[in-house]
């Protein structure tokens, strides 16, 4: 019997510097600057475990330009990463496996294709080879193509987006055309003949309402601020914020959201916790169940930590209100939450109960239940004070965390590491990452892949800001240049970094920079021994008029990064842009 290899194609779009846009049609997606991608294919259509078939991306941009490509496989082997067309061949096991290529025009447009492939000795059933559009709404049409469906329907059904659809347009052996249910949501399309589920095809449902209209998280009375995010690991999100509602104190409340747009909780969001005198500047993080955990500075008996969990339909799983974390003497504030990798979660906070502000923390598992010390560790407790506290999973269900740290006279950096069990793996009060001259502010890390972390802060050590980074080791170990590397020492002032995983143990940085007199950003890559990998001082993200602040980033995927930053290029208000770099700082 012959292996049926069937390719499901979806688009994304990668923003280059104005917003997240996709054209959506049966020919093809556009990114933002023009690129499009018309077709994905494999010759031949039919392969065996082990066998090869050649896949090939047509696309352009409309203005001839130079196209690069780069291809990753889930599984199997690819002949090679940066060619058109490239050889895929399958692995010795039956499954979907997915390959992907991004395609750039080199001026600012990439877009990405996946290609989920079907490998299987003894197929049966129908088959779908392509859903187009790639990209729809819930109640547009889309065409399901592929064989073996039946000359008519008869008891035969499609499933899109794991709803069955009730309106079907037309039907035929090859060429199905229904529209999309209510309730659909990002994912396979399959069509179920004699009993037998098809191989899946693939298709990416857009939220129905989109800008200036946008989606309504919460428009209750009074104010709703510091709205964060996390995944729900079904394409959508859980968002929390604190709200005004009340008229008299800010509470905090949530909402899911699904990858269709759909608010999936009561309107405006469900109560976390309503209790008085105000709680504020809520955390969260998944609680690898579709649901999570929410931390926040809690007024109801002064200045404490609590914490509640919500699970995926939106109910609070702990004591209505929430469990205690907290609530030592004088004020805790400034919650930072990360996953224990069990359900429960690390948070961590600065703490005033003696006297000067340090850094504490507590573990609290998935019933609510705190595992250290009541009202926490003592993560330092050196004298004066610890502020600015960031925190990263270890990978071993402890946590790193860093501060900045005036016990010297002027603000230095320091970190510690503490286990699952509450203990601090490294120097009491924490080791130093950067002890050198004048003030290090506003540090922040990120994971180095390999138990330990990558920290960046900006440094006043020459007289002026400049941009410093550190990696320290499972052990509490530095292992670059004492007290860091510099990463960008240009003219003036450069602030507020940012920083992600490059993938490779290193990380991408950006900031702020001062160095043309006006504000613009910047950002440099940086290897896991400590090298710069860009242009000295880094690359230029945007240099337009006028001034661009408090940049962000996520990782693109591929070793590079997507950053975004607000802007007053306008010279009117403040807008929102965004830049793409690649792993060799090409944008």
């Amino acid at each position: 019997m012959k292996v049926i290899r069937t390719i499901i194609v979806g688009i994304c779009v990668v923003s280059i510097m104005g917003g997240c846009k996709g054209e959506k049609g049966d020919t093809g997606v556009a990114g933002p600057s023009g690129v499009v991608i018309y077709s994905l294919t494999a010759t031949p259509p039919v392969v065996r475990p082990g066998e090869s078939t050649e896949l090939s991306v047509s696309a352009g941009d409309g203005a001839g330009s130079a196209l690069t490509y780069a291809w990753q496989s889930s599984a199997g082997s690819l002949s090679a990463s940066d060619t058109n067309p490239v050889t895929w061949t399958a692995p010795g096991t039956v499954g979907s496996f997915l390959v992907s290529v991004q395609v750039s025009n080199g001026k600012g447009s990439t877009v990405t294709g996946y290609a989920s492939i079907l490998v299987s000795v003894s197929p049966t059933g129908a088959i779908v080879t392509s859903v187009n559009p790639m990209e729809a709404k819930v109640g547009e049409e889309i065409r399901v193509t592929g064989a073996g469906f039946g000359t008519t329907q008869g008891t035969s059904s499609v499933r899109v987006g794991g709803v069955l659809t009730t309106t079907v347009v037309s039907w035929s052996d090859t060429v199905i055309r229904v529209a999309i249910p209510a309730g659909a949501v990002t994912g396979e399309v399959t069509v179920k003949v004699g009993g037998v589920e098809s191989s899946p095809g693939y298709l990416v449902i857009l939220w129905t309402l989109e800008n200036p209209v946008n989606v309504a998280i919460s428009a209750a009375n009074d104010n709703q601020v510091n709205p964060q995010i996390v995944s729900d690991e079904s394409g959508g999100a859980i968002i929390t914020w604190q709200d005004g509602r009340s008229g008299t104190n800010f509470d905090i409340y949530a909402q899911r959201i699904n990858s269709s747009g759909m608010v999936q909780w009561t309107t405006n969001g469900v109560a976390v916790c309503t209790e008085t005198s105000g709680q504020y500047e809520p955390q969260i993080v998944s609680d690898e169940s579709g649901g999570a955990i929410i931390t926040w500075q809690d007024g109801r008996s002064g200045n404490d930590i609590y914490a509640q969990r919500i699970n995926n339909a939106g109910v609070p799983e702990w004591t209505a209100n929430g469990v205690t974390v907290c609530a030592a003497a004088f004020t805790q504030y400034a919650t930072q939450i990360v996953s224990d990798s069990s359900g429960g979660a690390i948070i961590t906070w600065q703490d005033y109960r003696n006297g000067n502000y340090d850094i504490y923390a507590q573990r609290i598992n998935n019933a609510g239940v705190t595992q250290w010390t009541a009202n926490g560790v003592t993560v330092c407790a050196a004298a004066f004070t610890q502020t600015a506290t960031q925190i990263v999973s270890d990978s071993s269900g402890g946590a790193i965390i860093t501060w900045q740290d005036y016990r010297s006279g002027n603000y230095d950096i320091y970190a510690q590491r503490i286990n699952n069990a509450g203990v601090p793996q490294w120097n009491a009060n924490g080791v130093a990452i950067c002890t050198a001259a004048n003030i290090q502010y506003d540090p922040q890390l990120v994971s180095d892949g390999s138990g330990g972390a990558i920290i960046t802060w900006y440094d006043y050590r020459s007289g002026n800001s400049d941009i410093y980074a550190q990696r320290i080791n499972s052990a509490g170990a530095t292992q670059w240049t004492t007290n860091g590397v510099a990463v960008c020492t240009a003219a003036n002032f450069q602030g507020s970094p940012q920083l992600v995983s490059d993938g490779s143990g290193g990380a991408i940085i950006t900031w702020g920079d001062l160095r043309s007199g006006i504000y613009d950003i910047y950002a440099q890559r940086i290897n896991n021994a400590g090298a710069t990998q860009w242009t000295d001082n880094g690359v230029a993200m945007c240099t337009a008029a006028n001034n661009q602040y408090s940049p962000q980033l996520v990782s693109d995927g591929s070793g590079g990064a997507i950053i975004t930053w607000y802007d007053n290029r306008s010279g009117i208000n403040y807008d929102i842009y965004a830049q793409g770099v690649s792993a060799s700082g090409r944008q």
